[in-house]
């Protein structure tokens, strides 16, 4: 994969990014909590992925994009971005697929902002080592 097939793509991850998080607060304010959890994970999955492809690296699992983001990015984006990342994907499981599990309102604002927090550093790293287009 050349560069610009990378910017491409990068920009397109950070797009769908973009679009997961307005749709969590769009579901927050519908106090649909376990929904805005699965799309606050959603948009930090994306980040992750464009990250990784920095690297010309794709997991092929949700398990392993936890894995090599914590190997090849938790000393650039900071320990308690990549705990924030694996606590997103645990609890966007247990919203998709424990129908005994729920999230208020509340809690999942916390968690749309920890995603949303995760987005700005990613797309800070992604623009500070020239990833992204300039406007």
């Amino acid at each position: 994969m050349t560069n610009d097939n990378r910017r491409r793509n990068i920009a397109a991850e950070l797009l769908r990014s973009r679009e997961c998080l307005l749709a969590a607060r769009a579901l927050v304010d519908q106090r649909l909590g376990n929904d805005a959890v699965s799309r606050a994970y959603y948009a930090a999955y994306h980040v992750a992925r464009a990250l990784l492809l920095t690297l010309g690296l794709e997991a092929r699992t949700h398990a392993g994009l936890a894995r090599l983001l914590k190997l090849h990015f938790e000393a650039r984006v900071g320990e308690e971005q990549v705990s924030a990342f694996a606590r997103l994907q645990t609890f966007r499981h247990a919203a998709d697929y424990d129908a005994e599990t729920r999230f208020e309102a509340e809690e999942a604002s916390g968690e749309v902002e920890k995603a949303e927090e995760f987005a700005t550093r990613g797309t800070a790293l992604l623009a500070g080592e020239g990833w992204l287009e300039s406007a």
